[in-house]
């Protein structure tokens, strides 16, 4: 059952969307009310527009996203655990702090997305575009970015641990700090990537070959 908050919320939210038309004249198009109460009260949202929408903290569990656009979007606290999502634009999108576990998201577009301390742990986001996106503390635990470009990305103290990289760039990314405790590496990209002081303990490298930095000596 939703919460009585969270019904006035997407009453607001959908109040918003039609006061655009005002704000923004024909772009209004860009947040149409209908797709954006489909997507809040049925959690289905199939080649939606809805650029720049405020959801802070919605309870979107469970989601289909099929061709979203949600670029530069307030999504912050959202909870998108258990989604399943193809080709959703999230570029430039504030998705801080989200619950965004056992998500499903193939070719996703994250191009610098705000993902700080999200928690994404056991998600499955194969071919997804993370090109300078903010991942900073960010739960990536079992997460699967297998062919992901990471290229510029901020995983500063970001646990991925388990996580598989296998085939991932990450070109200039920033690994300070992170804990990559058996990651896959395999085949990966990691040019002019900082793993100062990151824990690379048992992960498989580019080159197949296994860390032992960071390891506990015993």
């Amino acid at each position: 059952m939703q919460s009585t908050a969270f019904t006035h919320s997407i009453t607001a939210i959908a109040s918003a969307a039609v006061a655009s038309t005002f704000l923004f004249g024909s772009s209004a198009q860009a947040q149409n009310a209908d797709h954006l109460k489909a997507l809040l009260e049925n959690r289905t949202c199939q080649r939606c527009e809805l650029r720049g929408i405020e959801a802070k903290g919605a309870n979107l569990r469970e989601s289909f996203l099929d061709v979203a656009d949600l670029r530069k979007s307030s999504l912050s606290g959202v909870i998108l655990a258990f989604s399943t999502m193809y080709y959703a634009d999230f570029r430039g999108s504030d998705l801080s702090n989200s619950d965004l576990r056992n998500t499903y998201l193939i070719n996703g577009d994250l191009i610098q997305a705000n993902l700080s301390g999200t928690n994404a742990r056991n998600s499955r986001w194969k071919y997804a575009d993370l090109t300078s996106a903010n991942l900073q503390n960010a739960n990536l635990i079992d997460i699967e970015l297998v062919y992901a470009k990471l290229n510029g990305a901020n995983l500063t103290n970001a646990s991925l641990r388990n996580a598989s990289l296998y085939g991932a760039d990450l070109t200039g990314a920033n690994l300070r700090g992170a804990d990559l405790y058996r990651a896959d590496l395999t085949n990966a990209n990691i040019t002019n990537v900082d793993l100062t002081q990151a824990n690379l303990c048992r992960a498989t490298m580019p080159d197949g070959k296994m860390s032992m930095q960071g390891c506990t000596q015993f």
